[in-house]
């Protein structure tokens, strides 16, 4: 054998040894194990098959309320898709999806974050029950924090007792007409007393703002009279009175207000059974807020009225009138989506003049005005339907009151000589 031809052995077989011999790289190494995982299960990627076209399989089999399915389907379009959805499945790692939700921390709430990490993983799970994937990396990770989420908020008794006039027909919230314009000719607009206007607009910085009356049926801006329902009927302005009544007074959730029929409201002995909602199962959220409540007497009065109103625009409706015996219901008895109640319940905010408040609001609203006005812990907590109190603490914590426990009555009592000054420490103290 030359020399030659022992040199190529030898570089031929060193060569093979750097293939064979030392093994495949990790990275590549990785793949084969993943390979041979799939294919011992029976896994079959197409090689076609996205991240996008994973999503899109689960949300076209879930059935959900309209406006579930809408935000589902709105997360996925406005996040899921343009970042990662053009990913092979096959090739979505752990890293990918711990990069793509620290990506989306840096905008979303944390609440947020949870509902699309839910997406993903709900749709990677379906897609390993059709043998598409071995392993669901979404199930890996570890959310961060997100940013900070709008706090729910609670009317003030002051501000709640301002809807419900303007929910029963007095446009409370508007004191004033004003023209505001730089020349002598404009628009007049209904105003607050600090001068905000109903139609939302934002007078030219240049404007001279003039009082023109205190009479809101001189205003002439369209938009301020039909927020202010300057030319609707009485019967239209306050259609919705009983729905803001039982929302603030009772603390109904706004899937129980849009589900609520007649055949669960005893206006003689003045009882509402909550027995369902507008979830998918129509079942309450939890066993416990399936709840009967006695009625306060204005709920009973504003629903009396309310049923009565009702009947005649049943007749009015004729063959079109939509039977399912709904309380809260279009014109022409059709539901209301969750969107549409939230606009109503926005609208009449705005027309007390109070800015825009949801549907959800109304229910905070319910539990601090109760808890600021002495009403116990538990008793709260049946009213709204909560599993128990530990529920209404944690989630209304920023509207309960606190209850001062302990024993300052009987310690009045045994101090019943105090000076002066004690009275005014307790006074103190009380207040604080």
């Amino acid at each position: 054998m030359s020399a030659g031809s022992r040199s190529a052995t030898t570089a031929t077989g060193r060569g093979t040894g750097l293939l064979f011999g030392a093994g495949p790289r990790p990275e590549v190494k990785k793949k084969l194990d993943l390979l041979r995982e799939e294919i011992n299960v029976g896994v079959r990627t197409p090689a076609t098959y996205t991240v996008e076209l994973c999503v899109r399989d689960w949300l076209d089999s879930i059935e959900r309320d309209p406006h579930t399915m809408e935000t589902l389907t709105g997360q996925a379009k406005n996040w899921i898709y343009p970042k990662i959805g053009a990913t092979k499945l096959r090739d979505f790692t752990a890293t990918d999806a711990d990069n793509f939700f620290r990506e989306l921390g840096q905008v979303l709430s944390k609440r947020t974050l949870v509902m699309i990490k839910s997406t993903l993983r709900r749709s990677i799970r379906r897609a390993q029950v059709h043998n598409l994937i071995a392993r669901n990396v979404v199930e890996l990770i570890d959310l961060p924090s997100g940013q900070p989420g709008r706090p729910s908020r609670a009317m003030t008794q002051a501000q709640a007792g301002k809807v419900l006039k303007v929910a029963g027909g007095q446009a409370t919230g508007y004191v004033k007409v004003v023209r505001a314009s730089k020349g002598r000719h404009g628009a007049a607009h209904a105003a607050t007393a600090t001068g905000e206007l109903a139609c939302g607009n934002k007078p030219h910085p240049n404007a001279t703002v003039t009082d023109v009356s205190a009479e809101l049926k001189d205003t002439t801006c369209r938009s301020c009279r039909s927020q202010l329902g300057l030319d609707d009927s009485d019967e239209t302005n306050g259609r919705l009175q009983a729905l803001f009544v039982v929302s603030i007074m009772l603390g109904l959730r706004p899937g129980e207000l849009r589900k609520l029929t007649w055949d669960h409201v005893d206006l003689n002995t003045g009882v509402v059974h909550v027995w369902r909602s507008a979830s998918k199962s129509g079942d309450t959220k939890t066993p416990k807020s399936k709840r009967s409540l006695e009625l306060p007497n204005r709920a009973i009065v504003a629903l009396t009225a309310h049923k009565a109103r009702q009947a005649k625009e049943r007749r009015a409706a004729g063959y079109a009138w939509q039977d399912h015996d709904l309380v809260f219901c279009h014109e022409n008895g059709a539901p209301y989506t969750s969107d549409q109640l939230n606009w109503r319940f926005s609208k009449m905010t705005r027309r007390a003049g109070i800015g825009r408040w949801h549907a959800h609001e109304g229910r905070h609203t319910a539990v601090s005005i109760m808890s600021s006005n002495g009403v116990p812990i538990q008793d709260i907590s049946d009213t709204v339907g909560h599993k128990s109190t530990h529920v209404t603490e944690t989630v209304y914590r920023h509207v309960i009151v606190p209850e001062i426990r302990g024993g300052a009555t009987v310690m009045d009592g045994v101090f019943d000589d105090d000076e002066d000054d004690t009275d005014e420490g307790n006074t103190n103290a009380k207040n604080t």
